[in-house]
């Protein structure tokens, strides 16, 4: 798990973006299998479309897990493509998706507080990212052993 820092700009001229993630893509010492993107998936009104930059087939199996779970918040439609920290993965060729909800009416303005964070909403996007890596991380190609053995157990040995 990382954070990114000096991801967003607030749309002032001259300020790069993503720039956190740009130097993580091009300094990884291990490449990762994939990348996943929580960004503002707190909104209480929570609503994950697919992103357009993100990875087809891991978008698709992620979206497939929310719906197993019975998570109707994960929506299978396209709505937004959005230059954010899952791109430079991207570019470096490592699959990635971008969990976003573009829909948060406070997103840069003074009111974005901490009262405004749903925890079953975040509860909502952890739980999906936990079922899929047991389910094996379906969508990201890996060893079948990794798949079936080692991974699960490391995460149910987490007191999941």
């Amino acid at each position: 798990m990382v954070g990114f820092d000096a991801e967003d700009n607030g749309r002032l001229d001259g300020w790069d973006w993503i720039v956190g993630s740009r130097y993580m893509a091009d300094n990884l010492d291990i490449t990762p299998d994939g990348m996943i993107l929580a960004d503002m998936v707190g909104d209480a009104d929570q609503q994950l479309y697919y992103e357009g930059n993100s990875t087809v087939v891991l978008r698709e199996a992620i979206w497939q897990v929310a719906a197993d779970l019975g998570y109707s918040s994960f929506i299978p439609r396209q709505r937004f493509t959005v230059l954010d920290d899952h791109v430079p993965f991207i570019q470096k060729g490592i699959p990635a998706v971008d969990m976003i909800d573009l829909d948060y009416p406070y997103w840069h303005t003074t009111a974005d507080t901490l009262d405004k964070i749903s925890t079953a909403s975040l509860e909502t996007v952890g739980r999906t990212v936990q079922e899929w890596l047991l389910l094996g991380t379906p969508g990201l190609p890996q060893p079948e052993v990794l798949r079936r053995t080692f991974l699960p157990r490391i995460v149910r040995n987490q007191g999941t």
